[in-house]
């Protein structure tokens, strides 16, 4: 067991069979077991104010992908199947045998794929945000991997963009935002991760050929779906400008069998962290439809 200041609570590491040394926040008790992906160039940290909640009540673990964090960083694919069989292979180490799947952006695109792949290890699915309800053409893909030419991250202001965290949220206090960019500063640099550019060009490319949304329909677990109106990541503000956050929401939910969508106002697309508070009792609401009939 390890830790690290940026971390809230004790870093453990687990070593997969591959090799990879995963990065994993192991706290609470209960029944539930929840389950904690982040997003793109992100880390386990992000959480922090969900699991001070939330463990109260549940099991709770945050991991950090391979190449994010405090886990390993190789030459890998860095795919969704990539980072999905890397969750799959943690639980089962961890002898987690059902769970709830929670994923932000990028991991909620990587929670879907591995809901599908295989949903009876899996009780609910509560996707953030999630990347590939947006759907890109053929020729926006290719756009698009013009910015991670060869799996690499090249200067854009399409890349600006999406690491500028202040595109993150709607609203926030100095020293709120402080402690973000305390977290972003460390992601880049506590140590010298020479394959941080191949992470994070190739996770890009992978977001938009590993497409979900024609496969929505199949999914069969129980699903929330969480939007801030205010996200400014989705739509892809270059790409799609007329398109709004609302409409990619609801015509991807609208795909899932068993599907609830929760649009929050004066919300971006850090919704976990911007509006906590409301995203625990949602949270809560949805894993005892018995208690709340009305959610």
């Amino acid at each position: 067991m390890s830790g690290h200041p940026e971390y809230p609570y004790p870093v453990k590491k687990i070593i997969l069979p591959n090799h990879l040394e995963i990065a994993y926040m192991d706290v609470g008790r209960g029944d539930i077991t929840l389950t904690f992906v982040h997003g793109f160039a992100s880390y386990a940290p992000i959480w922090e104010k969900n699991l001070a909640a939330l463990s109260k009540y549940y099991r709770c673990i945050a991991l950090d992908l391979p190449g994010h964090g405090l886990s390993s960083a190789g030459d890998y694919s860095y795919s969704i199947d990539f980072y999905a069989q890397t969750i799959q292979e943690v639980l089962d180490q961890l002898a987690v045998e059902r769970t709830v799947l929670i994923g932000h952006s990028m991991g909620g695109q990587i929670c879907t794929h591995l809901a599908l792949t295989d949903s009876r290890l899996f009780s609910h699915l509560i996707l953030i945000a999630p990347a590939g309800f947006e759907v890109f053409s053929p020729t926006e893909k290719l756009l698009l991997q013009q910015f991670t030419g060869g799996g690499m991250i090249s200067p854009s202001s399409y890349l600006q963009w999406i690491l500028n965290l202040r595109n993150y949220f709607y609203e926030w206090n100095e020293a709120e935002y402080a402690k973000l960019q305390a977290f972003n500063h460390s992601f880049y640099t506590w140590r010298d991760n020479t394959h941080l550019p191949k992470v994070l060009g190739r996770s890009v490319k992978a977001m938009t050929e590993e497409a979900i949304f024609e496969h929505l329909s199949e999914l069969d677990l129980p699903t929330l779906v969480l939007f801030g109106k205010n996200d400014q990541l989705i739509p892809n503000k270059f790409l799609h400008p007329w398109h709004t956050t609302e409409e990619i929401a609801i015509r991807g939910t609208q795909q899932i069998k068993f599907g609830k969508l929760k649009i929050y106002d004066r919300c971006g697309h850090f919704l976990p962290y911007e509006q906590a508070a409301r995203f625990h009792i949602d949270l809560y609401k949805f894993l005892n439809p018995r208690v709340f009939r009305d959610f």
